[in-house]
């Protein structure tokens, strides 16, 4: 079994050599658990730090390990690691297991081509199945019932929506009904779905 000592040498080892190969300018891409997430590039390097900008615009501080920062800055940019007394801030740092940055080799970059790929066509067949639902006639008339009893009901606190549980039937969510007007409320709704099974 290895001593804590040589184990911890080969940890501080691999760090080194982490923090040296993330360089200015350098391209880099997030590693998550569900693989790799998003294409970016090294734009600012700190004594503690590193900052990403990712290829949507954003931007997002790491360690200079790669791993996520949780925390904060100070004026000068570097990640404050202790409170105003003194004390450590615990949870400033993401986990060598967890997510992290990594190279954006050849390889990491056909991944992420391909990734988005996939997602492009599942969002185009969302919007295809999304597209022929909403011409469909009957989907048109509900909606269009939605609105009318929506409307009917502006004012008296009340929320119509699709059912949860049964695309045919609708759900009413009433709030603010005073206490005085509850069994008058509760006789109406009675009578209605009666009446309504009746017919």
């Amino acid at each position: 079994m290895m001593d804590k000592r040589k184990l911890e040498r080969l940890r501080n080892t691999k760090k080194a050599k982490q923090e040296n190969s993330f360089l200015l300018g350098a391209a880099v891409a997030f590693l998550s658990r569900t693989g790799i997430g998003k294409l970016g590039q090294i734009v600012k390097i700190s004594k503690s730090l590193l900052k990403v900008k990712w290829d949507d615009g954003t931007t997002e501080l790491f360690g200079r390990a790669g791993q996520p920062f949780y925390g904060k800055v100070d004026e000068s940019g570097e990640a404050i690691r202790a409170t105003a007394s003194g004390k450590p801030i615990e949870d400033l740092w993401g986990t060598e297991d967890g997510p992290h940055l990594t190279l954006a080799t050849d390889s990491v970059k056909q991944t992420l081509a391909e990734k988005r790929k996939k997602g492009e066509e599942s969002r185009a067949q969302r919007q295809a199945e999304r597209a022929r639902i909403e011409a469909d006639p009957a989907y048109q008339k509900r909606q269009t019932d939605l609105k009318r009893y929506s409307e009917m009901l502006t004012g008296l606190g009340a929320n119509v929506e699709n059912s949860w549980n049964d695309a045919a039937n609708f759900r009413i969510e009433l709030d603010g009904i005073k206490p005085d007007r509850m069994e008058k409320l509760v006789e109406a709704i009675k009578a209605a779905l009666t009446k309504s099974d009746e017919g």
